[in-house]
């Protein structure tokens, strides 16, 4: 089974793995930073333990173990944390949101030993709660909501105080569709804790179910206040509104990553599709000149960039973007069709319709092609004396 590395210094991360290796372990996975790890984490079911910097940027190491703490599609396994300086204080913050083992930094191959085989067996140690929670999510994944309920039941009731148990039941309605009892339990959830960030990742969800649209927003925006620069919240919340086709709103959740200066590999992708979906050609093609920097041969991005160019009356610009798409792909119907519109705009109204006619011949199906040229042939028949 594989170990983790998450660490920004690549030069950190080789050593470990050059470590590693010296310990039999083949499979070494490594992330740059905490969302990548996270992504690597829903990706790779069987991972053994996770080894992570504690000053990560952005989403440090905490919210990274809190993740695999909430999220259902995470699995919580064995996590050491590695610390740069371990101060009392570093290590009661580190051993207070439930680290299994602390490494500090610079260590030696027999550190890393010893702990390691200590992060493994604290967590794995019968009495460990973070067991108990790891059998309620497997229940929850595999859908057997009964024996799910019973394990948060116990939970609950060995820790009245806890949120984690309230949330997990909420889960577990939501799935049963029994969305009052939920939006219930989260209730109680904000009553006890009302700082715990996954309790109005929640409740939004629930928002979202019941079509409260604007109490969905402010629930994603409490979460994003109170744990800020963790671009999962941002992506999450993002994911949740497209699916909606709610992009207004969306857009004004990711505005407020862009603004944060939070970073994560889709959020141009999201900005452009959330702004193109409403319209807002100007802000669309912002972002997407940002990503087809990126993926320069995406042809959905160059589409909807001559959209914005055209809309914006770039007509040069937009007939480049389109001649660049047909080499890319010398049939692509939207290219050629859009193609067409403008050369009809600007006044070539032969070549426009030969495009079209070219559409309609490759692509017979595609209706609005069809009209679009029925009424550009009607538009230049003679008119009647």
């Amino acid at each position: 089974m594989p170990i983790l590395i998450v660490d920004d210094q690549s030069d950190i991360r080789l050593i470990i793995s050059h470590h590693l290796a010296k310990l039999s372990f083949s499979k070494v996975l490594q992330a740059s930073n905490a969302y990548e790890a996270a992504t690597i984490l829903q990706n790779t079911k069987n991972c053994a333990m996770v080894l992570c910097d504690s000053s990560l940027p952005q989403m440090n190491a905490v919210d990274l173990l809190n993740e695999m703490k909430e999220r259902v599609d995470l699995n919580r396994i064995p996590f050491c944390v590695m610390l740069d300086g371990a101060s009392r204080e570093k290590l009661m913050h580190a051993v207070e949101h439930g680290v299994d083992e602390v490494l500090a930094k610079p260590f030696t191959l027999q550190d890393l030993t010893v702990k390691m085989t200590s992060c493994f067996k604290n967590f794995h140690n019968p009495k460990n709660p973070e067991k108990v929670y790891e059998l309620a999510k497997i229940h929850l994944r595999e859908k057997q909501y009964e024996k799910s309920v019973e394990v948060y039941t116990a939970l609950r009731d060995a820790s009245p105080n806890s949120v984690r148990p309230l949330l997990g039941l909420a889960r577990v309605a939501m799935l049963n569709g029994k969305v009052d009892d939920a939006i219930a339990l989260v209730k109680q959830a904000e009553d006890v804790n009302p700082k715990y960030v996954p309790t109005f990742v929640v409740k939004g969800e629930l928002q979202l179910i019941k079509k409260d649209m604007q109490g969905a927003v402010e629930s994603y925006k409490t979460a994003i206040e109170l744990s800020p620069l963790n671009p999962i919240r941002y992506k999450s919340a993002a994911d949740m509104l497209f699916k909606m086709q709610r992009y207004t709103e969306a857009a004004e959740i990711l505005e407020i990553a862009h603004k944060n200066q939070v970073q994560f590999p889709e959020l141009n992708h999201y900005l452009s599709q959330a702004y193109f979906m409403v319209k807002d050609y100007p802000k669309a093609m912002k972002f997407i000149k940002t990503a087809v920097i990126s993926e320069p041969d995406n042809i959905t991005y160059l589409n909807q960039l001559g959209i914005c160019l055209k809309e914006t009356s770039q007509y040069e610009e937009a007939s480049k973007t389109y001649n660049q798409i047909i080499k890319l792909d010398p049939e692509n119907k939207s290219a050629l069709y859009n193609k067409a519109i403008l050369l009809f705009s600007k006044g070539d109204k032969e070549e426009s319709i030969k495009l079209l006619d070219r559409v309609v011949k490759k692509h017979p199906d595609f209706a609005q092609a069809a009209a679009k040229l029925k009424e550009y042939r009607e538009a230049l028949k003679p008119s009647a004396a």
